[in-house]
């Protein structure tokens, strides 16, 4: 009983709700020569006015769409950071080579790389996470990893860590001792 009742107020809603989409149109002009549209005739010998089908179309996807997929990208990757050298290390090389590796979790995807700002600037990219520096100059040197993805756009960053690399100098070489 119940669901009878049920489906007898659901069919009248549906009535209700689509009995004015098939409804039907009439034009009169009044004798002051105004326009009126209605939808209940005067008489039986007005006719409906024919109406064309709604316009539609499709609406293009909004670029907050594309957005909420680079998060969702993002969210994929939990940590990154530069395993070796260690963070306030000192280097010698008189070559100016860095060995550096960077640990990244879960692995790299697809389409993404890695890569290695030194001093903030991009100087080498992975998708393997070993990089090598050759030839940088004596100092204080800034190193930070990076998730781009297929667009260039920075997914994760690690937290920059400092290494020191000596060089001897050849305007004062070593002494023996």
């Amino acid at each position: 009983m119940n669901i009878l009742i049920r489906f007898l107020v659901l069919w009248i809603l549906a009535v209700a709700i689509v009995a004015p989409a098939i409804a039907e149109i009439y034009k009169r002009t009044n004798p002051d020569g105004s326009v009126e549209f209605t939808d209940v005739p005067r008489s039986d010998e007005e006719k409906s006015v024919p109406l064309s089908p709604m316009s539609t179309f499709k609406a293009t996807p909004s670029r907050r769409t594309i957005s909420n997929t680079q998060v969702d990208d993002a969210k994929k990757y939990s940590t990154i950071s530069v395993t070796s050298p260690a963070d306030e290390a000192t280097i010698r090389d008189n070559t100016g080579t860095i060995k550096v590796n960077v640990a990244l979790s879960p692995a790299l995807r697809p389409g993404h790389k890695l890569v290695l700002l030194v001093d903030g600037a991009q100087k080498s990219e992975s998708t393997s996470g070993s990089f090598t520096l050759n030839n940088l100059d004596r100092g204080s040197h800034s190193l930070t990893a990076q998730v781009l993805d297929k667009a260039g756009k920075t997914l994760l960053s690690s937290a920059p860590i400092t290494v020191y690399l000596f060089r001897q100098s050849v305007i004062k070489p070593r002494r023996a001792q």
